[in-house]
């Protein structure tokens, strides 16, 4: 009866410990898959990335590879349990791509563990549009003629103005010289004044002798 007990109780124990394996190991599996958490996110100037609860063991390799735009920010880098790091990016103007590809030898197929990520980063700012600049046709210019030489005319002399001459003064005409009592010359050729002269000629001869015989007769009873 003793045995048949004891039998009873290991059996009770066993069945015990079996129940609480299989309780226990989808438990331990369910949460060895759940703590691998990758997490990364973006932002307009950066990209932060937090691996956490990957196996350390030396047999796993854990890799983290990040690409944004053209650039290579990381190329595979090894880490063990975890990896952590923020990443700036560069001012851009249009919208970029970020990648992420994390890699674990530890269960490979484990898509959870695993990651193959792109998102899409936006500018800081909206750039201003540029404005569309309408060129401004430039007018032909108009070719201005050549102006045709023409002859100078010749300046016309100013004329010198004629100083008028002082007059001079005339100097006075001599006084007529007083007639004599001569006998006028008798003149030669014919001339319409002729017979005048004769007369006046013999009024004067005429006169004269009347003075002379005048004075002979004064001079004739002064003597008596």
């Amino acid at each position: 009866m003793a045995r048949q007990q004891r039998h009873m109780r290991i059996g009770a124990t066993a069945l015990a410990g079996t129940a609480a394996a299989g309780f226990l190991l989808p438990l331990a599996l369910a949460t060895n898959a759940s703590a691998h958490v990758p997490t990364w996110s973006v932002t307009c100037d950066k990209v932060v990335i937090d691996l956490i609860n990957y196996s350390p063991k030396p047999d796993v390799k854990n890799t983290v590879s990040l690409t944004v735009g053209d650039e290579k920010v990381l190329d595979a880098k090894e880490f063990p349990a975890e990896f952590h790091g923020t990443f700036p990016v560069k001012d851009h103007d249009a919208p970029v791509t970020a990648h992420l590809v994390v890699k674990t030898t530890e269960t490979p197929a484990e898509k959870g563990w695993n990651v193959d990520e792109t998102k899409t980063i936006a500018p800081c700012h909206t750039p201003t549009p540029t404005p569309t600049v309408t060129p401004t046709k430039t007018p032909t210019p108009t070719p201005t003629p050549t102006p045709t030489p023409t002859e100078t005319p010749s300046a016309t002399p100013t004329p010198t103005p004629t100083k008028t001459p002082t007059p001079s003064r005339t100097p006075a005409a001599p006084a007529p010289a007083p007639a004599t009592s001569a006998p006028a010359l008798a003149q030669t050729g014919s001339s319409d004044a002729t017979p005048m002269i004769a007369a006046a000629g013999g009024g004067v001869l005429l006169v004269g002798g009347a003075l002379v015989l005048l004075a002979r007769k004064r001079r004739g009873g002064s003597q008596g």
